[in-house]
């Protein structure tokens, strides 16, 4: 499917991630124009489209993919309208971008990848957190070698105990394979895997803290093995605050990516023997966590901010018009299904997908 001009996008769903990821994304994007919204609540579809002065809405998807010359289709639904949706409109001739995670299981992933090369159109997923300045920053650096060679990576990642979503029995993600770690692992296994390539568990320990009946489990540990380096995964449901943190060890020096913060801190790097050292050691970790922190504050007032969802959206757009590859390929989605397939089996859960 070749396209001219500017991107003709519909979206469909028009929750929370759409209004503050995708949406705000787009409308910044000059080759990128949102002819139409669609959502099964056509009330919120159309409180949606007058907020964001879109010409069009939809309750019905089969309607809007008739009635509207659309050049791409992105998915922000609940995960299990995901594969049915992406492969709808791939088959009509669609480039489909699809939130994370892309599917229920290993074999619905399949068959999305099957229909993007089928019907000759891309099918990007979104691993927004790639694309996060700090964790781009972080990927230059190991690719450069300036951190020396990657030892192991560890990561965090945590909802607030009383948030919404834990709280809400009703929530999309509890209904998820593996219940809201479903909506939470992709995360962390897809950075494990830009870091330290394929991965594979050797070892899941999930157990259950709260008193709420519909969290079979609210804490999870993994350990995923790659060919020279191993990874940790903590997940909580317990924290008091939400937490996404990234430390990344390597013979030369460590980084801490606080992702949440969008921050960066280098340290470890060379020798501390005495107390001077490690006192200069922790000043320099202060130092760069508030400058840090002052930065991102600062491009946000001025405007200058791209967070992860602008950039991958905007090189997603750019792959279509270019003709070359996306920047989350459909077959990497897949692989971190089936990562996460893996993890679940060990905890004893079957992904069906029917």
């Amino acid at each position: 499917m070749e396209t001219k001009g500017a991107m003709r996008v519909g979206i469909i769903g028009c929750g929370k991630v759409a209004q503050w990821g995708h949406i705000p994304s787009l409308l910044k994007i000059r080759n990128a124009e949102i002819v139409a919204v669609c959502d099964r609540n056509e009330d919120l579809a159309g409180r949606v489209a007058r907020k964001f002065n879109i010409n069009a809405y939809y309750a019905d998807f089969s309607e809007m993919l008739e009635r509207e010359a659309l050049d791409m289709v992105d998915i922000c639904t609940s995960p299990e309208s995901h594969a049915a949706l992406a492969i709808k409109a791939m088959e009509t001739g669609h480039h489909v971008l699809v939130e994370k995670p892309m599917a229920l299981s290993l074999k619905e992933a399949d068959e999305m990848v099957a229909a993007s090369k089928e019907n000759r159109v891309k099918l990007c997923v979104v691993y927004s957190m790639l694309f996060d300045p700090v964790v781009m920053k972080a990927r230059s650096m190991a690719r450069e070698g300036s951190i020396g060679r990657l030892t192991g990576i560890d990561m965090r990642i945590s909802w607030a105990k009383d948030s919404d979503g834990i709280m809400n029995k009703d929530h999309w993600y509890h209904k998820l394979p593996g219940g809201a770690f479903g909506e939470m692992l992709p995360h962390p296994i897809y950075l494990a895997r830009a870091f330290l390539g394929d991965l594979e568990p050797i070892a899941v320990h999930a157990r259950k803290l709260s008193s709420y009946d519909w969290l079979f489990a609210d804490e999870l540990r993994v350990i995923l093995e790659g060919e020279k380096a191993m990874a940790t995964i903590t997940s909580s449901c317990n924290w008091p605050k939400d937490a996404t943190v990234l430390d990344i060890f390597a013979t030369k020096m460590n980084l801490h990516i606080d992702l949440m913060n969008s921050v960066i801190i280098t340290y470890g790097a060379g020798r501390q023997r005495a107390f001077a050292g490690s006192l200069l050691a922790n000043l320099s970790e202060g130092f760069q966590h508030i400058a840090g922190a002052a930065s991102r504050v600062l491009k946000v007032i001025l405007g200058r901010h791209h967070g992860g969802h602008y950039t991958l959206i905007q090189r997603f757009v750019e792959s279509i018009l270019d003709g070359t590859e996306p920047p989350v390929t459909g077959e990497e989605g897949r692989e971190v299904m089936r990562v996460y397939e893996e993890i679940t089996a060990h905890m004893g859960i079957e992904l069906k997908g029917d």
